[in-house]
């Protein structure tokens, strides 16, 4: 590993490129698996015969470890570092993807796999912002990137196993797949750029800031930040906004089944994929020339507008650009997560911080998908439940702007 490290990092060449690329395959992998759930929705309910809501309850689950998790495993991400942390991760991913019954599942797939990807999430994540400064928007949104790449690749593939195999084939194929993915970016990735003998300077002419390693160090920053307005603020506001995309992606194909045009809702989570990733690619260079948070605020607004608009894609084509229209604003807000972070509150024990505000996905990604689910199995229809999502969504994007403005940051070029 170390040989292959070396290599790569002679020359002028920048390692924090590596860690990149490698964080680009780590997201891929986490979001790629458990955003394709939509595609388990429908055969895992006629399996176990119960409904849609007490289905979804197996993604929601997962994403609950996925980001209640994040704040330990932050933690432990700094004491093992990142790679260390890359190979608990696929052991935990590839190990947990075992099938059975419905508990079973809750079990396996929701909370060992969910451990796994919440390691992996947080690597992915919180590990560019450490090597890049000067062009830390554009290094988040390559890494960020993997994500829709991810949905691509794993959606379709989901899909085809399921037909061909079954679910219960697939699971464990994908997962042991996976792991391999996670262990491979194990071998790129460097814990610090004093490792491969990285030159910093031009990231950070100022010095690369340094975590203090103790323990009582990381929990001084999960205090402090807990107690800050402008943190609770960006919180909530994480909560109600992210609440607009587990709730299309666990629902998505369904609602397209209920217009007649099930595979077109399979091929829009494709879309999504594909859009949020070529938008990733492009917009971290200009959030850093035009404000990272102002970009942020402004993707996540038309997120919720694209939920309010939802319910009148009956036909195709209308249902492919609302997918393409919200692929694009949530590349923009998940491209710059880790960085809004970093501006707003230091990249000091950014993991453990990164980590802690992790928690506000675990809300809107149990319950969101759950309320929909219960929503449609009460009304019949989608209509009230998308809309009501959008206008939630909408509230915490004001949130988020209210911290942002607290900090003095929204509108000032980061």
């Amino acid at each position: 590993m170390i040989r292959i490290r070396t290599r790569l990092a002679v020359g002028n060449f920048y390692y924090g490129w590596v860690v990149v690329a490698a964080c680009f395959l780590v997201t891929g992998v986490v979001f790629g698996m458990t955003y394709s759930f939509g595609v388990y929705l429908d055969p895992l309910a006629s399996t176990f015969t119960v409904s849609t809501a007490h289905t979804s309850l197996i993604f929601g689950a997962q994403l609950f470890v996925l980001y209640t998790a994040a704040a330990p495993m932050g933690g432990l991400v700094e004491w093992l570092a990142p790679r260390h942390g890359l190979v608990l991760a696929a052991a935990l991913l590839g190990g947990g993807m075992i099938v059975g019954s419905l508990p079973v599942l809750v079990l396996t797939y929701s909370i060992v796999t969910g451990a796994g990807m919440s390691l992996a999430f947080v690597v992915g994540y919180a590990t560019p912002p450490r090597w890049f400064q000067r062009r830390r928007g554009m290094a988040t949104a390559l890494a960020s990137a993997g994500l829709g790449v991810g949905m691509v690749v794993i959606a379709p593939t989901a899909s085809i196993l399921v037909t061909r195999i079954g679910w219960r084939g697939a699971f464990p194929l994908l997962g042991g797949g996976l792991a391999l993915v996670l262990l491979l970016t194990a071998l790129l990735i460097a814990d610090n750029p004093a490792h491969v003998d990285a030159a910093v300077d031009a990231e950070f002419p100022d010095g690369r800031p340094e975590s203090d390693d103790g323990w009582r160090d990381q929990l001084r920053v999960v205090r402090e930040a807990a107690m800050s307005r402008a943190f609770l603020l960006l919180f909530g506001g994480y909560v109600l906004m992210y609440v607009t995309l587990y709730v299309l992606l666990n629902h998505l194909v369904n609602y397209a089944a209920e217009q007649g045009i099930r595979k077109t809702g399979v091929l829009a989570l494709s879309v999504i994929g594909g859009t949020t990733a070529v938008t990733r690619l492009a917009v971290g260079g200009v959030a850093d020339r035009l404000g990272r948070l102002a970009v942020f605020v402004v993707c996540g607004a038309a997120m919720a507008l694209a939920l309010c608009v939802l319910p009148l894609a009956s036909a195709p084509l209308v249902l492919l650009s609302i997918a393409v229209f919200f692929g694009v604003d949530y590349g923009g807000t998940g491209a710059l997560l880790s960085s809004v972070l970093a501006d707003l509150f230091g990249d000091r024990n950014l993991n453990t911080l990164f980590g802690l505000v992790s928690l506000s996905f675990a809300v809107p990604g149990l319950l969101g998908p759950f309320a929909a689910g219960f929503g449609f199995d009460r009304f019949g229809t989608y209509t009230p439940v998308f809309f009501t999502t959008g206008v939630v969504g909408l509230a915490g994007v004001g949130l988020v702007a209210g911290s942002a403005w607290l900090q003095g940051e929204l509108g000032e070029r980061s």
